[in-house]
């Protein structure tokens, strides 16, 4: 701030900033994935904002500043939602959980060494004559991009794209296992009529709103822990090192929580409880004057939203269906969540410091709109599954019926159970739909069952 000669609204004004086109290019990017090969698609929007970051340390102006956070979020825009459909196509329903919150925890421990990174690169100030800040931009933004031209190497496509490093029989059981676990509606054409029955799904809302309820604490903790931990009473330099240890709290109970849920196979109630622990952690900061205990409730604010972050993400993917469908709601829940990134920016005021009162409040706020979301949509599944059972009778993953089909170009597997015999359409009153219409129902299935 000091050395751009910016002021308090502008600095915020750049944080937020970054959140508009992020939030603006996470579905076209989501769409332009499904489109095109992960492989392609996930290295070139990693090297394009490795290169913007590391333009960033030459700005000298405010506008200069907000140009490159505009471009830099619509360059990651489409990493994080695009990370979660990419898992969402290779691992089960049951398996999901952990995989997303591998990928999740990394922000976590980036949140961890990144302060003890940029306290030991800003010590480069005066080298090259460069402030310490923007070593950190040069730094960060050329392993970024390194990373990026790596990955064209490491990622691979979709289980239907026959990936070279599976052989023929390892792919069919990868999408046999699959669909087995989706069961109907799991075909991975691309579909624009996936795309509107995303949007008019109301589960896809009541997801949106718990996951605002989740990122705004999120990003705003992640933008302003320094400085919350410095209002404790911890110099500059040390507030950078003290933001670790929750940090590394936060990578605990993510994966914790993961290896958890995927065991017991729920999700609904890991975020609950993680959302409960949040709000006691805004309380206590809001109440409490001992520094100690301040320092402790930033673990339980920290590592309650980490926890229910990745589980969020799977709860969703596993209970949307078909593929273009999901791509839609994961990429539109993540946008809506992240769009609680422009509010994050200009929660913690200087002029609230040190106790930053105002800021705990909104955020314990927007963790009781999360938890009574989650509750809503815990109640209504599970109502709906009751219903399928009592009108369609229990479905099993052994009641299903899986065989691999050849076409033209790649094979595709069907379930034979979704598409069903002809009583089996009578009874679910889909004896007037193609066999097409049927495996695109999707979640709206009646052999369809959500995982709460």
């Amino acid at each position: 701030m000091e050395s751009l000669k910016l002021t308090s609204a502008q600095y915020n004004a750049c944080l937020s900033v970054f959140f508009i086109t992020y939030v603006a290019f996470e579905i076209p990017s989501n769409l332009v994935l499904k489109k095109l090969r992960p492989s392609r698609w996930i290295p070139s929007i990693m090297i394009a904002w490795g290169i913007v970051m590391t333009l960033m340390g030459l700005v000298h102006s405010y506008g200069g500043l907000l140009a490159c956070r505009l471009v830099l979020g619509a360059a990651e825009s489409g990493l994080f939602p695009g990370a979660a459909f990419y898992l969402s196509s290779w691992y089960k329903r049951r398996e999901l959980s952990w995989r997303i919150s591998i990928f999740i925890s990394a922000t976590s421990l980036a949140g961890a060494f990144g302060g003890v990174l940029a306290f030991g690169i800003s010590q480069m100030r005066g080298i090259g004559g460069q402030e310490g800040w923007r070593w950190i931009f040069y730094i960060e933004g050329i392993m970024t991009v390194v990373v990026g031209v790596a990955a064209f190497f490491l990622i691979n496509d979709f289980p239907s794209d026959r990936p070279k490093f599976l052989t023929e029989e390892e792919c069919d059981r990868t999408i046999t296992r699959l669909q087995n676990d989706a069961g109907p509606g799991a075909g991975e054409h691309f579909s624009w009529k996936q795309v509107r029955a995303a949007f008019l799904d109301w589960k896809l809302y009541i997801f949106c709103l718990c996951d605002i309820g989740l990122l705004v604490p999120l990003y705003s903790l992640a933008l302003v822990s320094p400085t919350i931990v410095q209002g404790l009473g911890f110099r500059s330099y040390r507030a950078q090192l003290m933001t670790a240890p929750p940090s590394i709290f936060a990578f605990f109970t993510t994966m914790t929580t993961a290896y958890f849920s995927d065991r017991y196979t729920r999700r609904a109630v890991f975020i609950m409880f993680w959302f409960i622990i949040a709000i006691i952690g805004f309380i206590i900061l809001i109440v409490a004057q001992n520094l100690n205990v301040k320092y402790f409730a930033v673990f339980l604010a920290t590592g309650g939203i980490s926890g229910c972050n990745a589980i969020c993400i799977t709860f969703l993917s596993c209970n949307i269906s078909p593929h273009t469908k999901r791509a839609t709601a994961l990429a539109f829940m993540i946008s809506m969540g992240s769009f609680g990134g422009v509010i994050s920016g200009q929660i913690y005021r200087s002029q609230d410091g040190p106790r930053f009162i105002l800021g705990h409040a909104i955020n314990l706020g927007f963790c009781v709109l999360g938890l009574i979301s989650v509750i809503i949509l815990f109640i209504s599944l599970r109502l709906e599954n009751r219903r399928r059972d009592r009108l369609y009778g229990v479905v099993s993953s052994r009641n299903r019926k899986i065989s691999v089909i050849t076409t033209e170009l790649k094979k595709e597997v069907v379930d034979v159970c979704g598409i069903g015999s002809e009583e089996d359409r009578r009874k679910w009153g889909y004896e007037h739909m193609s066999e097409e219409e049927i495996r695109d129902l999707g979640d709206r299935h009646a052999t369809w069952r959500y995982i709460l």
